[in-house]
Protein backbone atom coordinates (compact mmCIF):
# COMPACT_ATOMS: atom_id res chain seq x y z
CA UNK A 1 0.00 0.00 0.00
CA UNK A 2 1.43 3.38 -0.96
CA UNK A 3 1.89 6.24 1.51
CA UNK A 4 -0.66 8.36 -0.36
CA UNK A 5 -3.21 5.55 -0.24
CA UNK A 6 -2.76 4.96 3.50
CA UNK A 7 -3.03 8.69 4.24
CA UNK A 8 -6.17 8.87 2.11
CA UNK A 9 -7.65 5.88 3.95
CA UNK A 10 -6.83 7.47 7.30
CA UNK A 11 -8.52 10.71 6.25
CA UNK A 12 -11.63 8.82 5.13
CA UNK A 13 -11.79 6.96 8.44
CA UNK A 14 -11.44 10.23 10.33
CA UNK A 15 -14.29 11.74 8.30
CA UNK A 16 -16.47 8.70 8.99
CA UNK A 17 -15.86 8.88 12.74
CA UNK A 18 -16.52 12.62 12.77
CA UNK A 19 -19.76 12.13 10.86
CA UNK A 20 -20.90 9.47 13.33
CA UNK A 21 -20.12 11.70 16.28
CA UNK A 22 -22.05 14.56 14.75
CA UNK A 23 -25.08 12.40 13.90
CA UNK A 24 -26.40 12.10 17.45
CA UNK A 25 -25.88 15.34 19.36
CA UNK A 26 -25.95 15.07 23.12
CA UNK A 27 -28.50 16.91 25.18
CA UNK A 28 -26.94 20.00 26.72
CA UNK A 29 -26.37 19.66 30.45
CA UNK A 30 -27.28 22.46 32.79
CA UNK A 31 -24.12 24.16 33.97
CA UNK A 32 -23.81 24.59 37.73
CA UNK A 33 -23.51 28.17 38.92
CA UNK A 34 -19.90 29.32 39.18
CA UNK A 35 -18.46 29.05 42.69
CA UNK A 36 -15.95 31.86 42.08
CA UNK A 37 -15.77 34.79 39.73
CA UNK A 38 -14.53 33.68 36.31
CA UNK A 39 -10.80 33.87 35.62
CA UNK A 40 -9.58 36.70 33.42
CA UNK A 41 -9.77 36.05 29.70
CA UNK A 42 -6.68 34.30 28.33
CA UNK A 43 -4.64 36.02 25.67
CA UNK A 44 -6.04 35.67 22.21
CA UNK A 45 -4.50 32.77 20.31
CA UNK A 46 -3.31 32.78 16.71
CA UNK A 47 -3.80 29.73 14.49
CA UNK A 48 -0.94 28.39 12.39
CA UNK A 49 -0.83 25.70 9.73
CA UNK A 50 2.03 23.23 9.47
CA UNK A 51 2.34 20.65 6.69
CA UNK A 52 3.59 17.28 7.96
CA UNK A 53 4.15 14.04 6.17
CA UNK A 54 1.75 11.26 7.29
CA UNK A 55 4.40 9.42 9.32
CA UNK A 56 5.34 12.53 11.29
CA UNK A 57 1.66 13.33 11.90
CA UNK A 58 1.00 9.77 13.09
CA UNK A 59 4.03 9.96 15.42
CA UNK A 60 2.82 13.27 16.87
CA UNK A 61 -0.72 11.94 17.43
CA UNK A 62 0.56 8.78 19.14
CA UNK A 63 3.08 10.74 21.25
CA UNK A 64 0.33 13.06 22.48
CA UNK A 65 -2.20 10.27 23.09
CA UNK A 66 0.27 8.19 25.10
CA UNK A 67 0.79 11.15 27.41
CA UNK A 68 -2.88 12.16 27.64
CA UNK A 69 -2.19 15.40 25.82
CA UNK A 70 -3.57 17.19 22.79
CA UNK A 71 -1.32 17.61 19.77
CA UNK A 72 -1.57 21.37 20.20
CA UNK A 73 -0.30 21.06 23.79
CA UNK A 74 2.72 19.07 22.59
CA UNK A 75 3.52 21.63 19.88
CA UNK A 76 3.11 24.59 22.26
CA UNK A 77 5.38 22.85 24.78
CA UNK A 78 8.04 22.31 22.13
CA UNK A 79 7.89 25.94 21.05
CA UNK A 80 8.04 27.13 24.68
CA UNK A 81 11.09 24.90 25.26
CA UNK A 82 12.76 26.39 22.20
CA UNK A 83 12.02 29.92 23.43
CA UNK A 84 13.47 29.12 26.87
CA UNK A 85 16.55 27.57 25.27
CA UNK A 86 17.12 30.66 23.12
CA UNK A 87 16.60 32.98 26.09
CA UNK A 88 19.23 31.06 28.09
CA UNK A 89 16.92 29.81 30.82
CA UNK A 90 16.45 26.17 31.63
CA UNK A 91 12.99 24.58 31.20
CA UNK A 92 10.95 24.13 34.37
Amino acid sequence: MSKAKSAKDLLERMKTVAARRGAAPKEPEAAPPPAEPPAPEPRKKVRITVDLDPEMHRFLKIYAAERGMKVSEVVRGLIEGLREELNGSSPA
